[in-house]
């Protein structure tokens, strides 16, 4: 993996393997340190991984007060998402809608250990097409609003994306989206909602629902290389980390029925780049066969170039240092994650509004970007 690590990113991912090493930490690496999990948005991952092996009073003083405060910060921001969940739900109770709840409150709800310390700032809903129309107008009759949108950006969500816009209730900064499946309509890779929605889990005491184990790795991998653009997106591999692991020693055949489920879904390309890319930085604990199961792999060649440029654009740049090659990696994951979710003619258009947008940025008002 040389070939592919900048010495900041092995310090980081050494602190994430291996926590223990952070106690042999002088000042300038702790800095270092802190400025990537930040920009990686791990910093409260670090404290709750540090508190929970006991190292906290272990590592200098003031790099343990920050890493507590971050600490203190997603806790509070935990507690923001599950209280707009029960407001959420007050409203949609009295419509029977079923609603899956879906990433990081999903996470905290089953107590996952990718949990503790996750950092989320949203509420994310899965919930059937048909219901979308009652949930969205009985939020907005208890006082949800949707950001200010440019008619560009309303078409944008009602014809081709796989969320209607975004809710907040002006007493709260928690953004609620409503998902109607897991990835664009538009994308090369279909995903039917419905076999996610026939297998979730309901929360006991809670009133929702949750995607079984298998599906939730299946959606985090999903997230990761069908819907996201990868920058600074470590914190999702670390949570399909994390949650195969678990789900692997709850359940002894696991890996197997993750497999299976994945051929059955078609989702064998986001899963293999999971499962690889989980290995070669997070040194996941994961056969080396385990991938060649899947009915649907990516060809060799899309292989190679995954292979160099994730890597690039999944860990945080140095912050003083920025790396041009980095630069040209993400650019083209960016192009790529585009063109796994739209049709040729409906990218280009897009990206010539983005790309006006970005030259006339007085020109799209409050508009909500993508």
């Amino acid at each position: 993996m040389a070939d592919i690590r900048a010495d900041h990113h092995r310090l980081l991912l050494e602190a994430i393997i291996q926590p223990t090493s952070l106690i042999g930490y002088d000042n300038r690496q702790w800095e270092l340190l802190l400025r990537l999990a930040r920009r990686a948005r791990l910093s409260g991952y670090l404290a709750a991984k540090l508190e929970n092996d006991g190292l906290l009073d272990n590592i200098p003083v003031r790099a343990a007060n920050l890493l507590r405060s971050s600490l203190i910060q997603v806790k509070k921001q935990q507690q923001s998402v599950s209280w707009e969940l029960n407001r959420v739900m007050w409203v949609l109770r009295e419509h029977e809608i079923p609603v899956i709840v879906l990433k990081g409150m999903a996470y905290l709800l089953q107590d996952l250990p990718n949990a503790s310390g996750r950092m989320f700032a949203d509420l994310d809903l899965l919930a059937p097409q048909e219901n979308l129309g009652q949930i969205e107008s009985g939020l907005l009759k208890k006082g949800w609003r949707h950001h200010a949108l440019t008619d560009y950006d309303e078409r944008y969500y009602r014809e081709w994306s796989h969320e209607i816009p975004a809710l907040v209730h002006p007493e709260r900064s928690v953004e609620v989206d409503v998902h109607h499946t897991l990835s664009s309509p538009l994308g090369k890779l279909k995903i039917d909602p419905l076999p996610f929605r026939e297998a979730a889990v309901k929360v006991k005491d809670a009133g929702v629902y949750v995607l079984s184990p298998e599906d939730m790795v299946l959606h985090c991998a999903v997230n990761l290389f069908q819907n996201n653009e990868l920058a600074d997106d470590l914190r999702h591999l670390l949570d399909f980390h994390e949650m195969l692991l678990f789900f692997s020693s709850q359940q002894p055949f696991f890996q197997k029925k993750l497999i299976e489920r994945a051929n059955q879904l078609g989702l064998g390309n986001p899963l293999f780049y999971s499962l690889y890319f989980s290995r070669l930085l997070l040194q996941s604990m994961i056969p080396e066969d385990l991938e060649k199961q899947l009915d649907r792999q990516p060809a060799w060649f899309a292989r190679r170039i995954m292979h160099h440029c994730v890597p690039l654009a999944l860990l945080p740049q140095h912050p003083d240092h920025p790396s041009r090659i980095a630069g040209y990696a993400r650019m083209w994951l960016y192009w790529r994650s585009h063109w796994l979710r739209m049709p040729l003619y409906r990218l280009l258009p897009h990206l010539v509004y983005k790309f006006y947008l970005s030259v006339f940025p007085t020109r799209a008002g409050t508009s909500k970007q993508k």
